[in-house]
């Protein structure tokens, strides 16, 4: 085709027309890039949990800290609960002579059965499910 002549009638609109899908088809493919993570992040993320051990010896005090989790000790029994803060998932540190829980990052306040009392949190500590085993072993499981 020379370069001065012009293409008109029904080749040129078989041009624009493969033009026009090519660039929706390449529309389309640069959004799904664009979107997948985010999609993928929010909708098909997978719940995992971990198991947290304590051995006989670690259950002797009042309050043990093991991998995330705070395993409490109260004449009625045991339970479990995360060490991360409700507010903005900081690891809480444990106050023995007030027995509470302390957020070291925005001053949240936890009672000692994971109530919330003061600070930016609002809402209570999870607490975890506890089982026994045979040997004595308690297993806390962390959802992480």
């Amino acid at each position: 085709m020379n370069k001065g002549v012009r293409l008109t009638g029904p080749e040129e609109t078989d041009r624009e027309a493969r033009r026009g899908v090519l660039w929706w088809v390449l529309c389309g493919l640069g959004t799904l890039v664009l979107v997948y993570p985010v999609l993928s992040f929010m909708s098909f993320r997978k719940k995992r949990q971990r198991p947290v051990t304590f051995h006989p010896d670690e259950q002797l005090a009042q309050v043990t800290f093991k991998e995330g989790v705070f395993l409490v000790r109260e004449e009625a029994g045991y339970y479990a609960l995360s060490a991360r803060c409700t507010h903005l998932g900081c690891i809480l540190n444990y106050d023995e002579p007030s027995k509470r829980f302390r957020c070291p990052c925005h001053r949240s306040v936890f009672a000692l059965s994971g109530k919330w009392l003061s600070g930016p949190a609002e809402k209570d500590l999870q607490r975890l499910p506890l089982s026994v085993k045979g040997n004595k072993d308690m297993v806390a499981i962390l959802n992480l």
